[in-house]
């Protein structure tokens, strides 16, 4: 399959400044395009993304990643996939989840007033990557003092430009957890580590290392797509400041505003698929057995389903993206990101609602991952 004139090499600074060109190129010069590199199929328009993600039978979630971590979620295909996402699916319910915003604004409020008084801060790591490291722990069953570590160690997992780059990450966070599980055997509390040890799929206890690969994988979810989500909302709002003006009016907006952060600067990218069979698609043939990759931040770009896509407006009507993922792997944390990145922007703009960009905010390096390093606000 040739495709000489154009590239796809996310692993590259260049690729996250010009991400918007290059997709808009995939989605209408190469909507299944063949990366000799690698070697992988892309797919990059809405409507074939959505239509792979449903389709775990012809695009399995059983990929190569897989076999340098312990068992995930989601690195499996049904029925294995949904008896173990049952495991965890209660902890997240929308009325489980209610039930923390007490505790994600009172974190927030903290946040908040140990920058109050400063001209200047930090984002980033100032308060978008505190407060859901802080929500997700607790729910798991971290203890206060392993925190800041955990949020070191999963950060590792966003910065990569291949897929080895997190090695020596999953085997810090492994070996803190089977601590932590090993102390929950001896003393069980009311968390969800606890809650894990003690079920049962299909008759059977998860095994230790089931046991581990889901730890690793909620508090990876819990911690990196929100705080990228809250950072690369509060650059947009910086940049925009009339959008920023309108959410501050009128806070009933900030629902659909987040929805618009997520389809414009989606987490999550990518993730990948195992053709299981031919696919024929755009006149190109996918080989069964063939890695495929599919652009979650492509498909939220596509003009053939956004106006205007590139363009921030809070009052745009989403009625689906693809920031959360699609079919029998749909984000489970849907709902706590939603409420993290809402509580995070109500009560940042209850008391500062004037800022701007006191620098370029830098760009993270990944090849799955969207959002900044760093992101310096002057609070005017």
């Amino acid at each position: 399959m040739p495709t000489t004139a154009f590239g796809y090499d996310p692993s590259t600074l260049e690729f996250q400044d010009d991400i918007w060109d290059v997709y808009r190129t995939l989605r209408d010069e190469h909507p299944v395009y063949y990366d000799n590199a690698q070697p992988q199929y892309v797919l990059s328009r809405f409507d074939d993304v959505w239509r792979a993600a449903h389709d775990h039978e012809t695009f399995s979630s059983v990929v190569e990643e897989a076999e340098s971590l312990l068992p995930q979620m989601i690195y499996m295909d049904p029925p294995r996939h949904t008896a173990l996402r049952a495991l965890v699916s209660r902890a997240f319910t929308p009325r489980r989840v209610a039930e923390v915003e007490e505790r994600v604004r009172t974190v927030a409020r903290e946040l908040v007033e140990d920058i109050a008084g400063r001209r200047e801060c930090e984002l980033q790591h100032e308060f978008a990557a505190i407060l859901p490291s802080v929500l997700i722990a607790k729910m798991i069953g971290v203890p206060d003092e392993h925190v800041p570590k955990f949020r070191e160690w999963t950060g590792s997992f966003i910065e990569i430009t291949k897929s080895s780059d997190f090695a020596e990450a999953a085997s810090n966070i492994y070996g803190l957890f089977a601590e932590l599980l090993a102390e929950r055997r001896a003393h069980p509390r009311d968390d969800m580590m606890t809650a894990l040890i003690g079920a049962e799929v299909d008759g059977e206890r998860l095994t230790d290392d089931e046991l581990l690969g889901f730890c690793l994988l909620l508090v990876l979810a819990g911690n990196d797509t929100t705080s990228s989500l809250i950072g690369t909302g509060a650059v947009m709002l910086a940049r925009d400041p009339e959008q920023r003006a309108l959410l501050v009016r009128d806070p009933s907006l900030w629902p659909n505003a987040i929805e618009e952060m997520n389809r414009i600067e989606s987490p999550t990218q990518v993730l990948p698929r195992t053709a299981r069979k031919d696919v024929e698609l755009h006149g190109v043939t996918i080989p069964a057995g063939s890695r495929v990759m599919l652009v979650w931040g492509a498909a939220n770009h596509d003009d053939r389903k956004f106006s205007d896509p590139e363009r921030l407006d809070v009052t745009r009507t989403v009625d689906r993206h693809l920031a959360f993922g699609h079919g029998v792997h749909y984000c489970l944390g849907a709902n706590l990101a939603r409420l993290e990145a809402k509580v995070a922007f109500e009560e940042w703009h209850a008391r500062f609602p004037e800022y701007e960009l006191a620098a370029e905010p830098a760009r993270i390096v990944s090849i799955w991952a969207r959002g900044y390093s760093r992101v310096p606000l002057r609070i005017l």
